[in-house]
């Protein structure tokens, strides 16, 4: 290919490329290792944690510089629901300039991928530029949540959070398969979390469960089952329900209390945390009580060889910290524990299960019924959307913070950037018996969600807390890759439980791309992919390793020349003429048509040499910020 003519394309065409030159390259993410050392146990809560907002708004704003220029009208905006009203309702109370609505281009890319993580084709692009139709786009969403296509973007997203890594390829597929399954038909998310939570199987791969975090469940150096079968002493029960503890209360309420698990949180979180700072370790056992009649033990097939997998069942005696045989009992992880037996209690409220009631299920009925379950879900779809939550991180909540109506003391301020809109919403997500499609139509049909990235004037990052423009995210590694294969008409081929899959997301884990991975992976952890066994993906600031990856790796180079029936080639032997084939790749690519000066540029290119100008103009867009921006 010619790379000269590409550099050539790269000047020429440089509103589509940011400058990102000088930038730290991002780390590749590393397994969690467990460790007792104080600093070790706290340093989710102790680093400095990154701010979203500021880096949200600044990353848009350096996009509308670049970004061609449309017509901004930055007058009043139309309320078409409450997220409106409490919008901009208080932008326009506190005097926050604000962005005009998004063009239909924008808006219909942002959608896309949003909801599916793909971008419309390019006859979608077409129909929907002409249609007239004033309600075109709350049609289009409906038309795009419940689709196929959303429910392998959300998944994707629930197997981050859930870290589906440890199972199985069975095990993950089928937990995969289960989540698509319940956002395919929104089902009440309530009950989904009840079931995730409740029951026991033979194995933890046969039924979606505690198989996504009883993963804690491994051999330590006090031997291996591998080896001895009734080994118990090399698994430590306690360890895993603690971890279960955490786990549940971070993912579904928003709230990190590892801290606690080890400690009081006086003396040491008052700093960090109001809430957590008034709590005892001892709250924290009573949660982890209601796990523990929990057994997690491994099981051997015929040939005597240890599974990965856990059989599940509530068969043991609790929650003793004295004495936990035949388990190990001390901890591997935590401070030393004080050797008494605690009985469940629900961390928020000492709420205790009813008398005959299943324990893990009372805990999950206290979860899913706390307001904090439902201001957690809404935080983290609004987000995910949004760019930036009402509470970041998404599990750093301070219940002592967020009640417009009882102020923390000063120097603490309200956490939440919009706590009534939160109230609002998360009573409205439990009145509409928890749906998510409702939850996400809702904020995606706001004329909040639909505002342009442009912004009219100087952007001050105090603006990011009010959301006055549309604050742009780079694509998540999974979203590059599908995106890529799609644009370039180049699927991928990844051999999952004898069936080939074309997509990153119809797979259930990184590690299901198998030989196909290499420089797919590399690009996906580039993107802020994790390898899941940290938390969910987080960053969204450009790189210069995404930008070498991109630029010279043959999962890109391989897909834009005209081969293999590729767009490119198909464009190259087509009837089109050079103008026509400007503009497919355009819309194909950045959901736009060309601007007359760039449609210059590229035809005098594919006149001098139809194939190579048109191989080059496809690296060129997969290669600019357009493309990689969900703006």
């Amino acid at each position: 290919m010619n790379h000269k003519c590409k550099t050539r394309f790269l000047i020429l065409l440089l509103p589509l490329t940011i400058s990102i030159c000088g930038q730290k390259t991002a780390a590749l993410q590393q397994p969690r290792t467990n460790s007792n050392k104080y600093d070790d146990a706290h340093r989710t809560l102790l680093e400095q944690q990154v701010n979203k907002a500021k880096e949200a708004g600044q990353l848009g704003d350096q996009a509308s510089r670049v970004l061609p220029q449309g017509e901004d009208k930055a007058g009043p905006i139309l309320r078409k629901n409450y997220v409106d009203e409490y919008i901009f309702g208080r932008i326009e109370r506190e005097g926050i300039p604000h962005s005009g609505p998004s063009t239909d281009e924008e808006f219909l890319r942002r959608a896309y991928l949003d909801a599916t993580g793909l971008l419309p084709s390019v006859q979608a692009v077409r129909d929907f530029l002409r249609n007239k139709d004033p309600e075109k786009r709350d049609k289009l969403i409906e038309k795009l949540i419940g689709s196929e296509e959303f429910t392998e973007q959300w998944a994707w997203l629930y197997c981050d959070l859930f870290r589906v890594n440890r199972l199985t390829g069975d095990g993950k597929v089928a937990f995969n398969r289960w989540l698509r399954d319940w956002l395919r038909t929104d089902r009440p998310y309530n009950e989904v979390v009840m079931d995730l939570l409740s029951p026991s199987a033979k194995s933890d791969s046969t039924i979606p469960q505690m198989g996504f975090i009883s993963r804690i469940a491994r051999n330590n150096k006090r031997g291996s089952v591998n080896t001895d079968p009734d080994n118990y002493y090399a698994v430590n029960r306690l360890d895993m329900i603690d971890e279960i503890n955490v786990e549940t209360t971070r993912i579904f309420l928003g709230m990190n209390i590892e801290c606690v698990s080890c400690h009081d949180g006086a003396g040491h979180l008052e700093p960090l945390n109001l809430y957590l700072s008034d709590k005892r370790r001892m709250e924290f056992q009573r949660q982890s009580a209601f796990f523990g009649k929990l057994s997690a033990i491994t099981y051997y097939d015929k040939d005597n060889v240890v599974n990965t997998d856990y059989i599940m069942a509530d068969i043991e005696k609790g929650y003793d910290t004295g004495n936990d045989l035949p388990y190990i009992t001390d901890s591997d992880v935590k401070f030393p524990r004080d050797g008494k037996k605690y009985e469940p209690a629900f961390f928020l409220t000492g709420e205790r299960p009813r008398p005959g009631q299943h324990p893990r299920r009372e805990f999950a009925r206290l979860l899913t019924e706390s307001v904090q379950f439902s201001r957690a879900t809404v935080n983290l779809v609004w987000s995910k959307l949004m760019t930036v939550g009402f509470v970041e991180p998404l599990d750093g909540f301070d219940l002592a913070r967020i009640d417009p109506k009882n102020p923390p003391p000063k120097p603490w301020t309200l956490q939440p950037t919009y706590p009534e809109l939160m109230e609002a919403m998360a009573a409205d997500f439990k009145a509409s018996n928890f749906s998510m499609h409702r939850l996400i139509k809702t904020v995606m049909k706001s004329n909040a969600y639909q505002l342009s990235t442009r912004f009219p004037g100087e952007w001050k990052d105090s603006y990011s807390a009010y959301y006055p423009r549309r604050m742009a995210r780079m694509m998540r590694g999974p979203e590059v890759i599908d995106a890529l294969v799609q644009v370039t008409g180049r699927p991928g081929s990844y051999p999952l439980m004898g069936a080939n899959m074309t997509r990153v997301k119809q797979l259930a884990a990184p590690a299901d791309l198998g030989k196909a991975g290499g420089d797919i992976l590399r690009i996906m952890q580039s993107f802020f992919q994790t390898t899941r066994y940290s938390a969910e993906p987080v960053g969204n600031t450009p790189s210069t390793l995404q930008t070498m990856l991109l630029m010279s790796s043959g999962a890109v180079n391989q897909r834009v020349v005209a081969d293999k029936n590729s767009r490119v080639q198909q464009l190259v032997e087509s009837s089109k003429s050079n103008t026509e084939i400007v503009e497919e790749m355009y819309l194909a690519v950045l959901t736009r048509f060309p601007t007359a000066a760039e449609k210059n540029v590229v035809v005098t290119a594919l006149e001098a040499n139809r194939q190579k100008g048109a191989e080059d103009l496809m690296w060129t867009l997969v290669n600019g910020a357009e493309f990689i921006l969900n703006h």
